[in-house]
């Protein structure tokens, strides 16, 4: 009996819209590569979206639709119609691949455990994934995708698909090979043939070795926003607004994550995490050293417990320098308006908002810059300045044209007029200057002539 897995299709893929269109144009076009690389942070719904290609490839009304070959004397068949560009979810193919129990599709993942208890750790994964629609992957112990697996993988690709018009396997988390696993599926994926499509994901792409990121067709997945992911929990988990929020804001983008921290208390994890650093700041040896061995619980920590503890002081630092440079970024910018610094592009417009009126720039720039009429006078703006703007206008370019004669031009260009090692800027403090004197450069080489060429 089939149980309660959800089968989300590739038009349903959680806040990936590139990757979702990119991977339904391919199921439309029936042109399909050997094998697909999903990449992108950890929990961005790389494992979710591989299966949803591989339901959509073996749709009976899709592309997995298997065509009798016409008989001789059978008439002529129509004109098939336009591929779909989704699994529908209704035919007995989709059903099978949603409940991961149809021929074509192999799913292989990491686990851990003894080798003789490989079909029992395997079966009971299964059995959680069809249970719980929010299930994610976690390996506390090491985790790898056996030998085994793949050699049995490997003889199966020999023979044709059983009922689809191809095979597909689903490799998740890649990464997680031993280094003659890659040796042995390199042949299947760089000529698995026309009937057998991988779709390989990780979260660590250099873990890959080259021989087989080269030979496939790579899908970056971005990590989520904050809305998408707290808008996730309260519909599909049930959780408070409020919850949903701060959860978001500690997953770092992670949809995976975000459902992890659900079942424990996030504050207390991140203030538990946070203690390890004040040691480390006192320069206090052995109390971080007996701070890291309480954490870890003398070596028992699992790895994903250790990864959680890494990833909340990153976040704490990411934090930390946004909140230092938008504070660097807000005290120059008043800086510049209380010095009265105003903005000198065509697109300022008086706001008479404010009392005195002032000028503002429409598009929201205002104390970014100085007026360039001011810099072409020599003339700095007062404090407060600003009812009115300045009249003058900038220094014109001068332009000096020489005839040419044989030989290399002696004139240099790098960004600007170089007259006799005098640059010629069109904006500066003393842009009228600096015009005043390449003017005099040029009358007094008009009336000597150019200079003498080597």
């Amino acid at each position: 009996m089939l149980g309660a897995m959800p089968a989300v299709k590739l038009s349903e893929l959680l806040g990936q819209p590139e990757a979702s269109a990119f991977l339904r144009g391919v199921v439309a076009g029936g042109r399909f590569a050997n094998a697909y690389l999903f990449h992108g942070a950890p929990g961005v719904g790389k494992g979710t979206a591989a299966l949803a290609f591989a339901r959509a490839l073996l749709c009976e009304r899709g592309a997995g639709r298997r065509d009798a070959p016409p008989g001789l004397f059978d008439a002529p068949a129509p004109a098939a119609a336009a591929t779909a560009d989704d699994a529908c979810g209704e035919c007995a193919a989709c059903l099978k691949a949603a409940d991961l129990q149809h021929p074509d599709l192999r799913f292989l993942f990491p686990v851990s455990g003894e080798e003789r208890e490989l079909d029992k750790t395997i079966g009971e994964t299964l059995e959680e994934l069809r249970a719980d629609p929010l299930y994610v992957f976690n390996y506390e112990k090491a985790a790898s995708i056996r030998l085994s697996l793949t050699r049995e993988l490997v003889r199966e690709l020999a023979y044709k698909p059983f009922e689809a018009a191809r095979r597909v396997i689903v490799a998740r988390d890649a990464d997680r090979m031993r280094e003659d696993q890659y040796s042995a599926m390199l042949k299947s994926i760089e000529e698995p043939g026309a009937s057998t499509v991988w779709v390989l994901t990780t979260a660590r792409l250099q873990r890959l070795p080259a021989t087989v990121r080269s030979r496939c067709q790579r899908v970056r997945f971005a990590p989520l926003a904050e809305t998408t992911i707290s808008g996730f929990l309260v519909e599909r988990a049930s959780v408070a607004p409020g919850t949903a929020r701060l959860l978001a804001a500690l997953a770092s983008g992670s949809l995976a994550r975000a459902l992890t921290l659900r079942h424990a208390d996030p504050l207390e994890l991140r203030d538990r995490s946070l203690a390890l650093l004040e040691p480390g700041l006192r320069a206090d040896a052995p109390a971080l050293w007996k701070a890291v061995q309480g954490a870890t619980r003398y070596g028992k920590a699992g790895r994903e417990t250790l990864r959680g503890m890494i990833e909340f002081h990153e976040l704490w630092l990411r934090d930390l320098l946004r909140a230092r440079s938008a504070a660097r970024r807000r005290r120059s910018t008043l800086a510049r308006f209380a010095a009265g610094s105003w903005c000198s592009r065509s697109c300022c417009a008086p706001s008479r908002a404010t009392s005195p009126p002032t000028w503002r720039c429409s598009r929201g720039w205002r104390g970014w810059r100085g007026s360039g009429s001011a810099r072409a006078t020599g003339r700095a703006t007062p404090a407060g300045a600003g009812t009115t703007r300045p009249d003058a206008a900038r220094a014109p370019r001068p332009r000096v044209r020489y005839a040419r004669g044989p030989g290399p031009s002696p004139r240099r260009r790098s960004g600007g007029l170089f007259i006799a090692g005098v640059r010629a800027p069109s904006t500066g403090a003393r842009a009228a200057e600096r015009a005043q004197q390449i003017r005099r450069l040029a009358g007094r080489r008009a009336a000597t002539g150019p200079p003498a060429r080597p």
